[in-house]
């Protein structure tokens, strides 16, 4: 029996809820690899590589990794959604620091910083939110359906949602587009070329320029 081999790569959870286990699953299919796929932040997935724990990682650092080859992928864009009645009950008085202060965010970790880049973004402040923390692209979503917390969640996945009413934009046509990057070690990269070139692609088709 020919022993398979095993690659590491690192990832933030929202791809992999969104485009990249496309790419997986086109690679799996063409190749005798197995996978064994980390999941963190996007801000620090690069530091699996520099740690030299996976051999390629999709990153929200623009830094290129010493010893790595560097693709820019695209954006992956996020809104700001909550239910009509969360907003009624919250934001009827307007979007405002003082409405944030007291309605309930989805955050996924300690380390998601997603909905305060979007507020000092939007409105130019910084502060406090009160937060519930939910470690699940998926469960984000129907969290947000549900009218547990307002939450930044990938355009893609709510765009029904937004389209039936059950979810709608705290400010209209206020995105965050977070740009991700593909990091390969560079001794391992002409060896997975084609795992670079499926990434790449599959980017190319879902994410945003």
């Amino acid at each position: 029996m020919i022993e398979r081999v095993t690659i590491h790569l690192a990832t933030n959870a929202d791809s992999l809820g969104t485009w990249f286990l496309v790419a997986l699953s086109a690679f799996a299919k063409s190749s005798n690899y197995l996978l064994d796929v980390v999941i963190d932040d996007e801000g620090h997935t690069a530091d699996w590589l520099e740690r030299g724990r996976v051999i390629a990682a999709v990153t929200g650092s623009e830094r290129l990794v010493p010893g790595c080859r560097r693709t820019a992928l695209g954006s992956l864009r996020y809104r700001a959604t909550a239910s009509p009645e969360f907003v009624e009950r919250y934001f009827s008085g307007g979007i405002s620091g003082e409405a944030f202060r007291t309605a309930p965010a989805l955050t996924f970790n300690q380390k998601d910083k997603l909905q305060d880049r979007w507020i000092a973004q939007t409105l130019g402040e910084e502060f406090i939110c009160p937060t519930h923390f939910l470690p699940s692209t998926h469960a984000f979503v129907d969290a947000s359906v549900a009218g547990i917390g307002w939450g930044m969640n990938p355009e893609c996945l709510v765009r029904p949602h937004l389209q039936k009413g059950t979810l709608v934009e705290l400010i209209p046509d206020k995105p965050l587009d977070i740009p991700l990057f593909w990091q390969i070690n560079r001794l391992a990269a002409d060896r997975f070329a084609t795992l670079t070139d499926i990434v790449i692609a599959v980017a190319k088709q879902h994410l945003d320029d």
